[in-house]
């Protein structure tokens, strides 16, 4: 079957295709393994020591690596001319798995790494002791990945605000 004549193809190719160019999409794929790695040598190297909160070295052990995964994933090539879609899909349906569990995964993140936030984490002798290098690279990660939505969500409401202004400035002067 031609690449052509398979319905299926173009929305996956729309899918899939990269909006960056691919120096870019590398350097940031870099920058994310490096974060990612960096979470889980923290997390396994401060395992022991946040009694306060005793499930954030599992929050960036397991965070880091199954977006490890999800970024290796990325990088796979989805299918050669002359296989078939279905492997491309199944990438596809795995990466979104790995995505959902990433984002529930997030939110119980939160709880855990926020939960301490106006606690006195950082006294030895308090109940609510975390490690200072753990607690606040698990802290500064979860800020980092709200400031990062944030901004992503600004410029694609500025993006919608601009497409509405041009279309009114250019479509709303003819039905006068």
């Amino acid at each position: 079957m031609d690449d052509e004549d398979d319905p299926r193809r173009p929305l996956l190719r729309v899918v899939q295709e990269s909006f960056l160019p691919k120096s870019i999409s590398i350097a940031l794929k870099c920058i994310l393994v490096g974060i990612n790695i960096a979470s889980i040598t923290v997390g396994v190297f401060y395992f022991n020591s946040c009694p306060g909160q005793y499930l954030i070295p599992y929050y960036l052990i397991i965070s880091g690596a199954a977006s490890l995964l999800h970024l290796s994933l990325t990088c796979l090539p989805c299918a050669e001319q002359d296989q078939a879609t279905s492997i491309t899909f199944a990438n596809f349906c795995a990466q979104g798995v790995i995505l959902l569990f990433l984002f529930i995964f997030f939110i119980a993140g939160n709880v855990w790494v926020y939960s301490l936030a106006g606690a006195s984490w950082d006294d030895p002798l308090s109940p609510r002791f975390c490690a200072r290098v753990l607690y606040l690279f698990a802290f500064w990660t979860l800020t980092l990945i709200y400031i990062g939505l944030f901004l992503l969500l600004g410029s694609y409401l500025c993006l919608l605000l601009s497409l509405y202004i041009l279309k009114w400035s250019i479509f709303g002067i003819r039905r006068q």
